[in-house]
């Protein structure tokens, strides 16, 4: 059954078809999940509501970006704008769901394919809650940490080992993934330790430095770094253009000048954490590896000349 539902994502319209749709439909349960995870409400019941008066959403005002384009972004029952990110978060996983299918639909893919959905989503939800809340919930950094494992072990070709796997290579696929988790974290939390003593104030939140440890336990400690000095790279190119207009243009993003956008504001990393978790794992890997061994393999030459010319 997988062999010939591979067969049919190898046809590349198809793919992105069922990719648009199929990630559409997870992109609005996403969004329950960034809407109700932070006030530890089921996200399975009650069924959609209005966040404003409660009243039941009806089916066909619940199509995935259908509906939000519309209702123009306005709820249908009652006075309730439609946040954006409804509609942001659900182009955003179509698009996503689309590339992952073209990328790793063809067949011997499906451990990848399973690998980047699952990692993905997950993230898609931390952007989003860091992004409202600042704040990542441990079952997706310390659970998907242990997610990662569970997915090395059972797809060692995630880590580039053999996609028919033995015994052995299943444990030194888990061993990558522990290797991964442990300096994507640590690296991060020594970063913000650091960046603590010189600013004396608190530059990193820990859910940051969990975060390190889901991601690399998916992608490696190579991913890991390159996501720490990635997202910081996103973060800057990002955030220093709007908070150069919002000091000339004195414009606040709340509609309230004491808390605009500015120097020394307390700004969510996850984000960009996770946008470089994505960007690496569906299109840098091959590259930023090859750089890694690389470095490494010139490190162990200079080291044996070294060892080689003292004894």
């Amino acid at each position: 059954m997988i062999e010939s539902t591979l067969e049919i994502l190898a046809d590349p319209v198809l793919a992105l078809i069922l990719g648009l749709v199929s990630g559409a439909i997870v992109g609005s349960f996403l969004n329950v999940c960034i809407s109700r995870i932070p006030l530890s409400k089921s996200i399975i019941l009650p069924s959609s509501s209005c966040p404003e008066c409660g009243d039941r959403v009806d089916w066909f005002n619940n199509i995935p970006v259908f509906s939000w384009l519309v209702l123009r972004g306005q709820a249908s029952c009652c006075d309730f704008k439609l946040p954006l990110r409804y509609l942001a978060v659900e182009l955003f996983t179509a698009i996503l769901f689309a590339f992952v299918f073209f990328k790793f639909g063809g067949v011997g893919e499906f451990a990848l394919l399973c690998t980047a959905l699952f990692f993905g989503s997950v993230l898609i939800v931390v952007i989003g809650i860091d992004f409202e809340t600042m704040t990542i919930p441990d079952r997706f950094s310390i659970g998907g940490a242990l997610a990662g494992i569970v997915f090395s072990f059972c797809f060692p070709s995630l880590h580039g080992l053999s996609s028919d796997p033995i015994l052995i290579e299943r444990l030194s696929a888990v061993i990558i993934s522990v290797c991964g988790l442990l300096v994507s974290s640590s690296s991060l939390y020594w970063i913000g330790a650091t960046a603590e003593k010189l600013m004396s104030k608190e530059a990193l939140g820990q859910g940051d430095v969990k975060l390190l440890g889901f991601v690399g336990a998916f992608c490696g400690w190579q991913g890991g770094i390159f996501v720490i000095f990635g997202g910081a790279l996103l973060g800057t190119f990002l955030l220093i253009p709007v908070m150069i207009f919002s000091k000339l243009r004195r414009i606040s993003l709340t509609n309230n000048k004491n808390n605009q956008l500015g120097w020394g504001m307390e700004i969510p990393f996850g984000p960009f954490l996770g946008l470089a978790a994505l960007i690496y794992f569906l299109g840098m890997q091959e590259f930023v590896d090859g750089w890694f061994e690389g470095i490494t393999s010139n490190f162990i030459f200079v080291f044996s000349a070294l060892y080689s010319f003292l004894h």
